[in-house]
């Protein structure tokens, strides 16, 4: 995480490091020998079993079947890992810095999509539940390409979307997964309309509800430069912080998103680099 005035600078110096690093790694991969392993044998096919979302003149209900958590969770299916370490770090920073001082909920977003956001909101929010040992709330804010359910091997056919329109009550929409002490609440069918649900007076109704229930509450939302929807989120919340994909995403992007979020009065909590396929540099766990 970077927590001062120099953190885009210090981030670019990063993405310019591991960028210098990948290539070193890549030719000396290169010169070694190549082995190639055995066929893996192909995954047997999960079956669901499908059932209506409505019944008419019934109550409505969330439906959710478990799939198995995704490998992209490393600190679920491996909660020693290095990489599981580092979201502790993150943690760690989010918890303790002098900026981001009593937070309790941020968005977790990045200057555009594919950069590994939604991936780090859920690895971030298993490992605070993991490691508080209190309830934690993951909230996917993304209505047009919802990835949370998938991740963590639910699939829903309601959520976020039904609560802003008013069709589904808040307490229904919660789900408790696997994970001890984390609770989804997922996005909901795909709207045609998510700015307008976001900046309603009912998503800050729904932000103030479930904030006492919860230790922390993190928010998956759409990336800044295509959509309005982090600068929206942003404000309604203690932080945000930007994922940024070593060896993909460009220094005046990022500059370009940071200004976004800051135009409208975002608290960006700092920056979360991916895409990093080796041991990641100490300069990089000073300023990230």
């Amino acid at each position: 995480m970077a927590n001062n005035g120099n953190g885009l600078r210090k981030l670019s110096d990063a993405l310019k490091k591991a960028a210098e690093e990948k290539d070193k790694a890549f030719q000396r991969r290169e010169q070694e020998p190549i082995i190639t392993p055995p066929p893996a044998e192909p995954e047997k096919e999960q079956s669901y079993q499908e059932t209506p979302a409505y019944e008419a003149g019934e109550k409505m209900e969330k439906l959710i079947v478990s799939a198995g958590v995704s490998k992209k969770i490393v600190v679920y299916h491996n909660p020693n890992s290095t990489i599981a370490e580092q979201f502790r770090v993150i943690r760690t920073h989010i918890c303790s810095s002098e900026k981001s001082y009593n937070v309790r909920t941020f968005a977790v977003t990045s200057p555009n999509n594919g950069e590994g956001k939604t991936v780090t909101a859920v690895n971030l929010s298993v490992v605070m539940a993991q490691d508080f040992g209190k309830p934690v709330l993951l909230i996917d804010c993304n209505m047009r390409k919802p990835a949370v359910d998938s991740l963590l091997g639910l699939r829903g056919s309601v959520g976020l979307s039904e609560v802003l329109s008013g069709s589904l009550q808040l307490k229904d929409a919660l789900v408790k997964t696997e994970i001890t002490n984390l609770t989804v609440l997922p996005a909901g069918q795909m709207s045609v309309n998510p700015n307008e649900l976001l900046a309603s007076d009912k998503m800050k109704a729904v932000l103030a509800e479930v904030r006492p229930q919860f230790e922390a509450i993190v928010l998956d939302t759409p990336a800044v430069i295509p959509y309005a929807d982090p600068r929206i989120l942003g404000k309604l919340v203690d932080g945000i912080i930007l994922v940024v994909r070593a060896g993909r995403t460009r220094r005046e992007v990022v500059a370009r998103a940071e200004s976004v979020l800051k135009s409208v009065g975002v608290n960006i909590l700092g920056y979360v680099l991916t895409g990093i396929e080796y041991h990641i540099p100490e300069y990089i766990h000073r300023h990230l």
